[in-house]
């Protein structure tokens, strides 16, 4: 019986790696009001994105304006 040889390519599992420039990896907290936090839900549900990615993209908008 012919034994299993290890490869020597792993397949890799999960996201791929991101440009180190391109990586989210900082954490920014902040505070909103009641109102502007109803806003931004129902932005998200609109565009069918989730709040922080939309957070994210306002951000991203405003520094880019910069």
């Amino acid at each position: 019986m012919k034994k299993a040889t290890l490869s020597t390519e792993r397949i890799r599992f999960g996201r791929p790696c991101l440009n180190p420039e391109k990586a989210r990896s900082n954490r920014l907290v902040t505070f909103v009001t009641n109102s502007e936090l109803a806003n931004l839900e129902r932005i998200a549900d609109e565009k069918r994105m989730s709040l922080s990615a939309v957070v994210h993209q306002i951000l991203s908008g405003f520094l880019k304006d910069t």
